[in-house]
């Protein structure tokens, strides 16, 4: 009788602990369905969201930055065709990107400005020279070319060389205006040819020949001998030849009485 009461316990001992094992199970589905759902519920409403924001449109651009020489329409134009996606789904690089292909933008910045506004800030290009024809050349030395045909390069100086040439070219003009500006002569035109033989044009448009070899040591050996022999009529100086190795060649204007 013992060992039945015994077996009936354990049986009962052995179903409650099944049904609290089958409580915890569905209680572990249940917990995970709510997750799922709450899931599901974060996605759709993320994506409801997303859409509402990528509907709203780019009230105002507003561009700043002092233009002289950036036709405003222009930009305008080339803004137009990227707002189309809405005010969150702007593209900023490829905005700044398209701006920056006018040969007048040295940099665009583009930022959102909250709720719906573009702000642009244009930074315009400050040339140092004129590069070939019709070429400017900016302090980074990049070459761009102005679309309108306008001479902007008055009261610049001119500089010319090879393809990929530019940066080198700048940095001597630097080095030589330095050297030429301590006796007050300014470099007008300096040129590399393709065989990289140098010429400049100083004050009074005298040709000054450097060729191929050392530029900057002709360059001091001919203002040694323009401090002690040119100077005082240089006026009739024509063209100066520095390619010799011990010497120079000196050609007068046609007008010059010295031979």
């Amino acid at each position: 009788m013992a060992a039945k009461q015994n077996r009936f316990k354990s049986s009962r001992k052995e179903t409650e602990r099944s049904k609290r094992g089958n409580r915890r199970e569905w209680g572990r589905i249940a917990n995970r369905l709510l997750l799922l759902v709450a899931v599901l519920g974060f996605v759709y409403g993320v994506e409801r969201l997303s859409a509402k924001l990528d509907a709203i449109p780019v009230e105002r651009v507003v561009f700043a930055g002092d233009l002289q020489r950036v036709d405003r329409d222009v930009l305008v134009e080339r803004v137009t065709g990227q707002l189309a996606v809405g005010y969150i789904g702007l593209d900023l690089e490829a905005i700044q990107a398209e701006l920056e292909q006018e040969p007048w933008v040295y940099r665009a910045v583009v930022e959102r400005l909250w709720p719906r506004e573009l702000k642009i800030t244009i930074v315009e290009e400050t040339p140092i020279a004129v590069w070939g024809r019709g070429g400017l050349l900016n302090h980074r030395g990049r070459i761009f070319v102005p679309q309108d045909g306008s001479d902007y390069g008055a009261d610049l100086p001119r500089l010319d060389g090879p393809k990929g040439s530019a940066i080198e070219i700048m940095r001597q003009y630097r080095l030589m205006s330095q050297l030429l500006g301590d006796e007050q002569l300014t470099l007008q035109h300096l040129e590399m040819d393709a065989r990289g033989s140098w010429t400049a044009r100083i004050d009074e448009n005298v040709e000054l020949v450097l060729g191929r070899q050392e530029p900057l040591e002709k360059l001091r050996r001919f203002l040694w001998v323009y401090r002690k022999y040119l100077a005082a009529d240089f006026a009739t100086v024509a063209r100066v030849d520095m390619r010799y190795i011990n010497g120079l060649a000196v050609a007068r204007t046609q007008h010059s009485d010295k031979g």
